[in-house]
């Protein structure tokens, strides 16, 4: 789908446009626009057709505009929406300064034009000669059509108070041979850029890091391929963030791969990062599952103890859900407040660290932890992917865990001493024991070995060419195979409230005798497959997918005995070097999140095109 573009008058920056949706990237037409039956949108332009009376509200995920993250964040010496398309229509913008607590702040009729119409809102906000004040509120714009009319286009627009910061973005895409994945993302930005690129105000430059050698990429002046040793999404990023650097770029743009996404989290991020008042203004973006793409999946998220997503199943179609969590993005980000490397784009003069070697898993939150940008969240900028919980295997426990586990011995704002961080490790531990993944809780506890043989594990383990494989051996009943013709099993349906605590203090079972004749059996869906409820009260579990690749686990006390033996001899371990451990950790901490230890791992070439970029004129 190609959208048309929103018209700007010159001196004025595209804070965000209207977005329709892209069955190629998201149909959920309610995250984007909340119709009646008199409105139809057409797919291939974007454009939305009005029969007399038809009712269109942009009061959505995609398409609010949030006032109170823009202006206190911003420097606005004007705002306006601006609308193209033919006929009539009555405009009604409305700002909610609170949950069920909204205004009318403009409205009028419009006859709509291919140039553009515009509805100023600076002056009904108290915007004056020194600019826009901070506010608070959600800005709705509601349209009904007078007789038969056309909506091209639309946006919101704003001139800068002073002279625009000056955006020059590496994008940074590191890769490990998803071919096809990357190669469509290459072409979807490059295609933007070329057709909006001088509309942006900013020079982008896209650094495709190719951990694995076999990304195809076509000649563009906008991208250098760079070949990289697989050092996971550690050693990608770090070398985007030392190509950044070098070519001199003012901020970095850190995505993943298989991240999908329209073009529009590109505009919207550009805009903030050219208009922010403070030096380290950084965008995170959102994520949302495939599997579900009208519910969010993580809107930022903190690190406290736990990782701890925001706004975690927010039904996004739903306008009270989405306004209770965009009016919660514009107050201060709490304590520990990180984003996810599938988007956040950052300045490069603030970034004092480099990505710590964790090869992949935590590497996102160490960065964030140790910087101390000002990140914003920006509505509709977000990115469609597999959620975590359909990635979940014994590796990527085994490296949560040990990522846990180093924050917390690293940054001292997050010091909970040997009783804290062991009580970390065994809740780990005891997830796993009470879903039966015996495996996952065995490949937790070599995570917590690891840790504790100090930073030089982490220094000889950065391409994890070794440790990988020992780890993913242990993957025996947790592996996936075919499964076509295992006989169905009962699907689980979630127990009452006092059933999970029941079975909280038995640990489903294993403290029960005889529990493997009692309990039954059932089948989990994929997309419940990071729950535990459906496992409550079970002594086998299926977990089958569509294609008809499962694996199964069942209730074993022995490997239970085992398991905990060796988690109460590791906390005793654990408790006695305590303090040798995390001074080692922090020496070495300094050491490795740095440029130094990582050129040491870098090829020696650099891509020339570096310096051979094509600037694009700022506005």
């Amino acid at each position: 789908m190609t959208q048309t573009a929103c018209p700007i008058a010159e001196g004025e920056i595209l804070l965000q446009t209207l977005v329709m949706p892209d069955p190629a990237i998201c149909g959920e037409a309610d995250l984007y626009v909340h119709r009646d039956t008199g409105v139809a949108l057409e797919l291939e332009s974007g454009a939305l057709r009005f029969a007399e009376g038809g009712t269109a509200l942009f009061g959505t995920y995609m398409n609010l505009f949030n006032l109170g993250v823009w202006s206190r964040a911003c420097a606005l010496g004007g705002l306006a929406v601006r609308l193209s398309g033919e006929g009539r229509v009555a405009a009604q913008i409305t700002r909610e300064k609170a949950l069920h607590d909204a205004e009318i702040l403009a409205e009028t009729m419009i006859d709509l034009s291919p140039d553009g119409v515009t509805l100023d809102l600076f002056h009904a906000l108290g915007g004056d000669a020194e600019g826009l004040p901070p506010q608070t509120g959600l800005l709705k714009l509601r349209l009904v059509a007078h007789g038969p009319a056309r909506l091209d286009s639309g946006g919101f627009v704003a001139r800068p108070q002073d002279g625009p910061r000056e955006v020059r973005l590496a994008v940074a895409i590191t890769t490990f041979r998803r071919e096809r994945e990357v190669a469509a993302t290459t072409e979807r930005m490059t295609a933007f850029l070329d057709r909006e690129g001088d509309r942006l105000g900013a020079e982008a430059h896209l650094f495709v890091v190719d951990n694995g050698g076999t990304a195809e990429i076509a000649p563009h002046p906008r991208v250098s391929r760079v070949e990289n040793p697989n050092l996971g999404g550690a050693g990608g990023f770090a070398r985007g963030l030392a190509l950044a650097q070098d070519g001199d770029f003012t901020h970095c743009l850190f995505m993943d791969d298989d991240a999908s996404f329209q073009m529009e989290n590109l505009v919207r991020t550009i805009a903030f990062l050219r208009l922010a008042r403070s030096e380290a203004a950084a965008v995170s973006g959102a994520m949302i599952s495939e599997a579900r793409k009208w519910m969010m999946w993580e809107n930022g998220a903190v690190f406290h103890r736990m990782c701890r997503p925001q706004f975690v199943g927010t039904d996004l179609r739903n306008g009270v859900a989405v306004s209770k969590m965009e009016l919660a993005a514009a107050a201060p980000k709490p304590p520990g407040f990180y984003g996810g490397w599938w988007f956040f784009a950052f300045p490069v003069a603030q970034a004092r660290r480099f990505p710590f070697p964790f090869f992949v898993r935590g590497d996102d939150i160490s960065f964030s932890l140790a910087h101390a940008f000002d990140t914003v969240t920006l509505n509709g900028v977000v990115s469609f992917q597999e959620d975590f919980s359909a990635k979940e295997s014994p590796l990527t426990l085994y490296l949560d865990l040990r990522n846990h586990l180093h924050q917390h011995l690293v940054h001292p704002h997050l010091e909970i001493g040997p009783t804290g961080t062991t009580r970390i490790a065994m809740h780990f531990l005891l997830r796993s024991i009470i879903r039966m993944h015996y495996d996952s809780a065995e490949a937790q506890l070599a995570a917590w070995e690891d840790v504790m043989r100090g930073p030089e594990f982490f220094e000889e383990n950065a391409d994890m060419s070794k440790r990988r494989p020992e780890i993913s051996a242990l993957a025996r009943d947790e592996a996936w195979k075919p499964m076509p013709d295992a006989a169905p099993l009962p699907a689980s349906k979630e127990p009452p409230r006092w059933w999970g605590q029941l079975m909280k203090l038995t640990l489903n079972g294993h403290l029960v005798p005889l529990w493997s004749r009692l309990a039954g059996a059932a089948e989990v869906a994929p997309a419940e497959r990071g729950l535990i409820w459906p496992l409550w009260g079970k002594a086998r579990v299926r977990f089958r997918d569509a294609q008809g690749r499962g694996y199964e686990v069942t209730h074993d006390k022995v490997r239970f005995a085992r398991i905990m033996w060796r988690a109460l001899k590791l906390a005793r371990r654990w408790r006695r070097a305590y303090p040798e451990l995390r001074a080692a950790h922090r020496e070495g901490y300094e050491r490795l999140a740095a440029r130094d230890f990582w050129e040491t791992h870098f090829p020696e070439a650099t891509p020339a095109s570096v310096a051979q970029r094509e600037p694009v004129p700022a506005q």
